[in-house]
């Protein structure tokens, strides 16, 4: 796919995922009204036969055609995107790791497992978060599709954070590259990293 198809089909499936279930094909434009009637003139005669037939350029294929997914399996790959990134910004100083783990392990690719057990056993993390007894609970705001080729999509999720503590409440907004790769008809997690990291 050429870069220039690369962009069009990355806006196409933004444009998808941000409309649900808004048509995906462009819109043919509109005819252009008839122009008035004028009285025939004898200074400028009819057209013959001989002129041929007039000819009308093919109209140009719609974008999703350009598409390496149909924009119901990227609407799917972003809604994966999406619960992946709530359950992964889910999480309790009273759950134990293997639970938060368990939540995201059915979504994620078997390349990503270490990655998500090193993050679940962080020691640091969880001794800071048992001495704050904190809790926070992940809501996504946004998802846009950033990249796109024949083997993965990367989703840009936003999502906020209600984190509870002995100290109080507070809010945090983040937004995060989460990569997906095919699989068989769905699809599965393959990296996720900070928005402003990576994943390009």
């Amino acid at each position: 796919m050429t870069s220039r198809a690369a962009r069009a089909a990355a806006l196409l499936a933004a444009t998808t995922l941000a409309c649900g279930g808004c048509s995906v094909l462009l819109p043919h434009p509109a005819a252009s009204p008839a122009p008035a009637s004028r009285p025939a003139t004898t200074s400028r005669p009819a057209a013959s036969a001989a002129t041929g037939p007039r000819t009308t350029a093919a109209p140009a294929p719609p974008l999703a055609s350009l598409l390496p997914f149909s924009p119901a399996r990227l609407q799917a790959a972003a809604a994966l995107a999406g619960r992946f990134t709530a359950a992964w910004d889910s999480w309790s100083w009273q759950q134990p790791p293997a639970a938060w783990l368990a939540a995201l392990q059915p979504m994620a690719a078997a390349s990503l497992e270490p990655a998500l057990a090193q993050a679940a056993g962080d020691r640091g993390v969880l001794a800071q978060r048992t001495a704050g007894r904190q809790a926070a609970a992940a809501t996504v705001t946004g998802l846009a599709v950033r990249d796109l080729t024949p083997g993965s999509v990367t989703v840009i999720v936003t999502a906020a954070q209600l984190i509870t503590a002995s100290s109080g409440t507070s809010r945090s907004s983040a937004g995060w590259a989460v990569t997906l790769a095919p699989d068989g008809s769905g699809w599965l997690v393959w990296d996720i990293e900070p928005a402003a990291a990576g994943n390009t």
